[in-house]
């Protein structure tokens, strides 16, 4: 498996529900950035707490066993704006800052769990 284009490591600060009916989001941070990100169903499977990583791949990683989650999609927002904003089959993916991924870019975005 190659090395990740972007690399951004999160602890799960959050969780509350969203408007939609079922839906959760889910509100991580750092002291450099911060994301918000949708939790449908069984989907993608966090806790308040969990140190999370989000890992962005140009081409498939091999090995997805590692990875709580692991999705193909496209930065719907401008490289300009202050955020990106990520979609994976229509799950969206708010990252602030921007993380600088450029739009029209097929990525694998996957997320594992550390301790």
């Amino acid at each position: 498996m190659g090395s990740p284009a972007k690399k951004l490591t999160v602890t799960v600060e959050g969780i509350e529900p969203g408007k939609l009916r079922g839906q959760r989001i889910a509100k991580a941070g750092s002291r450099r950035a911060h994301v918000e990100f949708d939790l449908i169903g069984d989907t993608i499977t966090v806790s308040e707490g969990d140190k999370i990583v989000f890992e962005f791949y140009t081409s498939k990683p091999s090995s997805l066993d590692k990875f709580i989650f692991c999705g193909q999609g496209y930065v719907t927002s401008k490289l300009e704006d202050d955020f990106t904003l990520f979609s994976v089959w229509g799950i969206l993916f708010k990252f602030k800052p921007s993380l600088g991924l450029e739009p029209e870019t097929k990525y694998y975005l996957c997320i594992r769990r550390i301790k």
